[in-house]
């Protein structure tokens, strides 16, 4: 009996023992699999965020691969008529194509690690203050080049043509931020045109489909008008609507003092006042322009301080709110200016897209 019970008692201990170990074995297994799923997870986390994050390299252009830009057959060389073609100092499109086949320098090293590590900084500082924005302008920045333009091309000023920015020399020897977010943001409305529709609709622009050449009165106007690489379109109007009983319809542009001007900077920016009928035609009475710094309601709107400066489009309009956007996550919005309905429009729609798209 003793010794059955002694038997039993072995055999109770052994069983124990390898359930013990058989449990033992399938918690070690578990939470492997679950280490894996959740280091899985995070890979996965990581490479999502690095789309962002981890801009290997700023991509630049030399003067050759820049002047593949410049194509005959594009929209913008296409507008130039006899104004645009004189501001630029040529006679025929075949003239300005060839000039602006010979725009571009090359870009030193020296000139391109000042670009980098003002780029790096930059995100740097932006990184800790909003997470969104941070993404947004990695996300933009890994898909866009650099070029360095000639001193004479569009008159110094800093554009774009497709998914490339084209600075003046100055830059690449001391980046201005505000520039860069600027073009940053003219590469995005050419790209994404769509993201930008509901935000311009908000900031009272409309585009006018049939073509502003064909308001009856416009026509001489319009063919004044200076090409703009970054806002091509001449169609938009900007609607007045402060005051709720009366709609007030506006073409904004900058157009030549001449037929023959010198310069692109030759030019005023204006706003001419046009009608409507009831059925929603529109003519043009050919009253005397409104200079753009004197448009009082348009100036108080977007917050330009009787400054209208280069900003009349509305891709030139939003491309400035980009840079006091900007000026707003580092800090620096302490203007009057920042106060403006047009820009608490555009801030509004921003943080709308950034936090839906970049935030994680």
């Amino acid at each position: 009996m003793n010794w059955f019970i002694i038997i039993f008692f072995f055999i109770a201990i052994g069983l124990f023992a390898m359930s013990h170990y058989l449990r033992l074995k399938k918690e070690i297994a578990r939470d492997n699999i679950e280490h894996f799923q959740t280091e899985g997870k995070a890979k996965a986390n990581a490479k999502a965020i690095a789309k962002y994050n981890n801009i290997k390299q700023i991509n630049f252009k030399n003067a050759s691969e820049a002047s593949k830009l410049i194509n005959k057959n594009a929209e913008y060389l296409q507008k130039m008529n006899q104004p645009n073609l004189s501001a630029r100092g040529c006679n025929s499109q075949d003239e300005l194509y060839n000039k602006y086949l010979d725009a571009f320098d090359d870009i030193s090293d020296k000139e391109r690690n000042i670009v980098s590590k003002f780029i790096q900084e930059l995100l740097e500082k932006i990184r800790s203050r909003n997470l969104a924005y941070y993404n947004y302008l990695c996300n933009w920045l890994s898909r866009i080049s650099f070029a360095k333009a000639k001193p004479w091309l569009e008159a110094g000023m800093p554009h774009t043509l497709e998914d490339t920015i084209i600075m003046d020399a100055g830059w690449f020897i001391n980046p201005r931020e505000t520039t860069l977010v600027h073009e940053l943001t003219h590469v995005h409305q050419r790209i994404v045109s769509f993201e930008f529709e509901e935000v311009y609709k908000d900031l009272g622009y409309l585009e006018y489909t049939p073509g502003v050449e064909n308001i009856k009165g416009m026509g001489a106007v319009v063919a004044l008008n200076r090409n703009n690489p970054d806002g091509l379109s001449a169609n938009w109007l900007w609607l007045d609507n402060n005051n709720n009983n009366v709609k007030t319809y506006w073409w904004i542009g900058a157009i030549f003092n001449s037929i023959t001007p010198s310069s692109l900077t030759d030019v005023n920016n204006v706003g001419l006042k046009l009608e409507r009928d009831s059925d929603g035609t529109y003519y043009y009475l050919k009253q005397q322009p409104t200079l753009l710094n004197s448009l009082d309601v348009f100036n108080k709107f977007f917050g330009m301080n009787n400054d209208s400066s280069n900003n009349y489009h509305p891709n030139e309009m939003s491309a400035k709110f980009g840079e006091w956007f900007l000026e707003y996550v580092l800090g620096n919005a302490n203007g009057e200016k920042y106060n403006c309905d047009g820009f608490k429009i555009y801030k509004k729609y921003f943080e709308k897209l950034i936090n839906t798209f970049y935030s994680k």
